[in-house]
């Protein structure tokens, strides 16, 4: 379905190592290859510096849009590690010496993404704000700035990101597509009507990946009164997971520069 946008602000997101864990995971914490909507509004809300589970109807699916795609080339690595989780009560334990010891921490299996022979991951973000002109410029202000609010990272804290190659788009550079052949990045199932298998250029090393990905949360308070939040949104996705063009036949895209994207 249209929707008018006037302005899209683009940048590249770059950090050495990444995770982004995936929702229906447990015991392991497996990491998607690219960052869900869920993460990247997450990273604007720290930016614009709003409270923890407040920006989510703010930065909602029709008030906030995104679309990202790894960066051309990209070689995105995967490695597992073996971490240890301190249970919570054991800085309780270290202050004042209350309770045991035994069992205060466990080993979790984490899924790590690096950029293999460069030195950075790298991730092209586009994001729109239909209807909010001033959040729109507040958002680029901060960037081209660089006060990035509580700071960015590439899914968890220990994980520090930066931006560059920042851009802005103009009316007159965005166009709406209700079809298109070819597309530069993720993209939601229900939006492709078919794919080919190469690239168009005889060029069929193409990896497509499907996964499931939350795109929108509400924050939620439990019985005993803990904040936390939960996906209420839930869909399939697809990307090309070193970032080349697609082609086959895609609806609802929006042609950027020498672009073409999906919002998701």
């Amino acid at each position: 379905m249209r929707q008018k946008i006037d302005n899209i602000l683009a940048f590249n997101l770059c950090g050495r190592f990444a995770h982004f864990r995936k929702f229906y995971t447990n015991a392991s914490s497996l990491s998607y290859l690219v960052p869900p909507r869920t993460v990247i509004i997450g990273l604007l809300g720290s930016i614009l510096m709003m409270p923890r589970d407040s920006y989510y109807e703010i930065l909602g699916e029709s008030s906030c849009k995104i679309s990202v795609s790894a960066a051309e080339g990209a070689v995105i690595k995967k490695s597992v590690h073996s971490v240890n989780m301190l249970h919570e009560k054991y800085h309780s334990f270290l202050e004042k010496g209350k309770g045991s010891c035994a069992n205060m921490h466990s080993q979790c299996k984490l899924e790590l993404l690096s950029a293999g022979t460069r030195q950075s991951i790298i991730y092209r973000v586009y994001a729109a704000f239909p209807g909010s002109l001033e959040l729109f410029e507040k958002l680029k202000a901060k960037i081209k700035s660089a006060h990035m609010g509580y700071g960015v990272y590439l899914g968890q804290r220990q994980f520090r990101a930066y931006i560059d190659d920042i851009c802005t788009y103009s009316p007159e550079e965005i166009e709406f597509l209700e079809q298109s052949d070819y597309l530069d990045s993720i993209c939601l199932q229900e939006n492709v009507v078919s794919l080919l298998n190469d690239n168009g250029e005889n060029d069929t090393n193409i990896h497509v990946v499907v996964e499931q990905m939350p795109v929108h949360m509400k924050a939620v308070v439990s019985v005993s009164g803990q904040t936390g939040r939960e996906p209420v949104s839930v869909k399939r996705v697809l990307f090309e997971r070193r970032g080349k063009r697609l082609y086959g036949t895609f609806k609802n895209c929006y042609r950027v520069g020498d672009k073409v994207i999906s919002f998701y």
